[in-house]
């Protein structure tokens, strides 16, 4: 019974062949190769041509794997065994050719699994370069960009200050709303790479969101009337006061949804609305709403508006850069959040999320609502006395604006240095209240100078205010300064006000 089988399954793919020593075919089981009695077998396929030459060889056993034959117009893939015997070469022919390819699809399919692998992987490192040139481009660019900035920004204010005509004076107005538009755009394009990169912190504090909410009130209040808008505002009342939350990145996502708004609307109205949707205990839970009467967004162009970089037309008078609901967007993650559209061609637009923040319990209001330090107040008026400043910093351009701005107030004596290896032998020689220094100089970083002072055993130089001035803006970078043990530091660009008022808040 199982040889019946036997030779039904194993003789069907196993062939064997008699040859005597000059190749000549004396016998053959009948199997796969048609072969006659009388052939010669290395006529079958040139493989056999070798046999002659197995004769002279010590083994008498002779194993080949994967052999492909092509015979009578068929294609086999085989295992083929010579043997020496007494009366010439027994050859053992075993098709093989389903299991082999079998084998190599296995192997084909695992080969390309590991290709598809390590694709993958080189795909991330690629991402992971791309991103990692993306973010030192444009922090480099940033970098770049602040100082040239904060001269244009400096010489427009004092500009201000100078008797001006009427037609200067408007001309003046235009450097400062350009000079406004490039340092928020700087900041967006900044915001945007820190988020991406992971880098970007939310900075909760209490602050007053009436306040907040007064201040846009008015802001775009102006600008909708400017462009023949309405601007309306709808505050629930039970939204409270005071809050606790990062008070910069909600302005930021309320101005660049409110900058939307007004810009994409010819005519009709602008509204901000903010809700109240529950608190539990300290946590409040609010819904804010921008909406507008302007062109709308078709449906299918919805999504890719929160991309950066990209606007709903390209028309030439479109202002902007398309940074506002990338950016928008990534901040509200952020937050926990995330916005909603609702649109329609020619129906306007409406912009929604929901915020949670916390809601002091108690807190003293006249430490939160003070006015200004009283030293800021006091000096800027009228100075009981001068101060003394040292001025470090390497751009003969700032060197030159910051000194102007410094001696207008008539309330500073001045050394200006440029170079860092001469600023702990001018500390040293000289009494000082206030250090204003850049933080790249040369020779020395502004950071390394300051944590060396704060290490001097003299009290009256250890503990000598120091405001550093920088054009690196991350995060990271901030830190570090101040863990170096500058009072403060400012990012440039930055303006006459806000230096006055940090280096008053230090004197």
């Amino acid at each position: 019974m199982l040889k019946k089988y036997e030779k039904e399954f194993i003789g069907s793919n196993c062939q064997f062949i008699l040859a005597d020593s000059n190749s000549v075919i004396l016998e053959s089981t009948p199997a796969f190769l048609p072969i006659k009695k009388g052939e010669l077998l290395t006529d079958l396929h040139p493989f056999f041509e070798c046999i002659p030459s197995l004769v002279s060889l010590p083994e008498r056993v002779h194993s080949f794997y994967c052999i492909h034959l092509s015979i009578a117009n068929s294609k086999y893939i085989t295992d083929i065994q010579i043997r020496s015997i007494e009366k010439g070469q027994l050859v053992l022919i075993q098709d093989l050719t389903k299991h082999y390819n079998n084998y190599q699809a296995v192997a084909q399919a695992r080969n390309e699994s590991i290709i598809n692998e390590e694709l993958i992987v080189l795909k991330n490192v690629e991402l992971e370069e791309r991103e990692l040139f993306k973010n030192l481009f444009i922090q480099n660019f940033s970098h770049e960009l602040r100082n040239p900035l904060m001269s244009s920004i400096a010489v427009t204010q004092i500009l201000s200050d100078t008797d001006l005509n009427t037609e200067q004076r408007q001309l003046v107005e235009v450097l400062r709303e350009s000079n406004a538009n490039l340092k928020l755009l700087l900041e967006d394009i900044l915001s945007i790479s820190m988020i991406a990169s992971g880098k970007l912190e939310l900075r909760h504090n209490l602050f007053n969101l009436a306040k907040l909410l007064e201040l846009l009130a008015f802001t775009y209040r102006t600008k909708a009337t400017s462009k023949g808008l309405t601007f309306e505002i709808s505050v629930d009342n039970r939204v409270p006061e005071f809050v606790e939350g990062d008070r910069l990145r909600l302005f930021q996502v309320l101005t660049n949804l409110l900058d939307n708004a007004i810009n994409y609307t010819e005519k009709g109205t602008v509204s901000l609305e903010v809700m109240f949707n529950q608190q539990w205990a300290n946590k409040i839970h609010l819904h804010f709403v921008v909406s507008d009467t302007g062109r709308g967004i078709p449906e299918d162009r919805q999504g890719i508006v929160f991309e950066s970089f990209s606007q709903l037309t390209l028309q030439d008078k479109e202002k902007g850069t398309g940074l506002g609901l990338a950016l928008v967007k990534g901040l509200l993650a952020l937050m926990e959040s995330e916005i909603a559209l609702k649109s329609a061609p020619g129906k306007g637009s409406v912009f929604s999320f929901d915020l949670g923040l916390k809601v002091p319990l108690s807190f003293e209001r006249s430490a939160t609502t003070q006015s200004p330090s009283k030293g800021t107040s006091r000096n800027i008026g009228k100075p009981d006395r001068k101060y003394k400043l040292l001025l470090v910093e390497d751009d003969e351009r700032i060197q030159t604006l910051l000194f102007k701005v410094l001696m207008d107030t008539d309330q500073f004596y001045l050394d200006i240095i440029n170079d860092g290896a001469q600023v702990l032998e001018q500390v040293i020689q000289n009494s000082y209240d206030l250090i204003l220094m850049d933080i790249n100089l040369p020779n020395t970083r502004g950071d390394h100078l300051t944590k060396i002072i704060r290490d001097f055993p003299f009290k009256n130089i250890k503990q000598l205010p120091i405001i550093g001035m920088t054009a690196f803006a991350y995060e990271d970078h901030l830190k570090t300064f101040k863990d170096a043990g500058m009072n403060k530091v400012l990012t440039k660009p930055f303006d006459k006000e806000e230096l006055l008022s940090t280096i008053f808040a230090y004197l």
